[in-house]
């Protein structure tokens, strides 16, 4: 997750991580927290302490809560709906604390702000999400077979 993160960072918004955590969900249910809060962890490490910070440690445990509730689902176009509502919901999930420090105008602020990025960000899962899905979804099962 972290090193997708880099490598795609010059993106405004674009990127593998929602993928990631959604497979990882899929198959490894709440214990994908685990790798979700490392994942954080190197972002801290990496770009320091910030109120983005707080936006991290809930807005994708929302995505694992979420994708964790339907994983049973076999269809990928489900998956696809999820990332991509979750990628044009992202700003406003992130918006909550600064509603908490700035009140309700710097809130909606931060939405306006962001939306362009968010509309990206919901069309960059809605394009990676039924191309990689299947492909990482089966790579990771493989991986599991082969360490067993």
């Amino acid at each position: 997750m972290y090193v997708s993160q880099v490598i795609m960072a010059s993106l405004p918004n674009i990127e593998i991580v929602t993928l990631l955590i959604m497979i990882t969900a899929v198959n490894f249910s709440y214990k994908s927290f685990i790798s979700v809060y490392i994942f954080v962890f190197c972002e801290i490490i990496t770009y320091g302490l910030s109120l983005w910070v707080v936006n991290y440690l809930y807005v994708w445990a929302v995505l694992v809560v979420v994708i964790c509730l339907i994983r049973r689902v076999q269809s990928v176009w489900i998956y696809t709906a999820v990332s991509g509502i979750y990628g044009l919901l992202f700003g406003t999930l992130c918006s909550i604390p600064y509603f908490i420090t700035g009140g309700i105008t710097f809130g909606v602020t931060y939405i306006i702000n962001g939306l362009w990025f968010d509309i990206l960000h919901c069309a960059g899962n809605l394009i990676l999400t039924p191309i990689l899905f299947k492909p990482l979804d089966f790579a990771l099962k493989k991986a599991l077979k082969s360490a067993l």
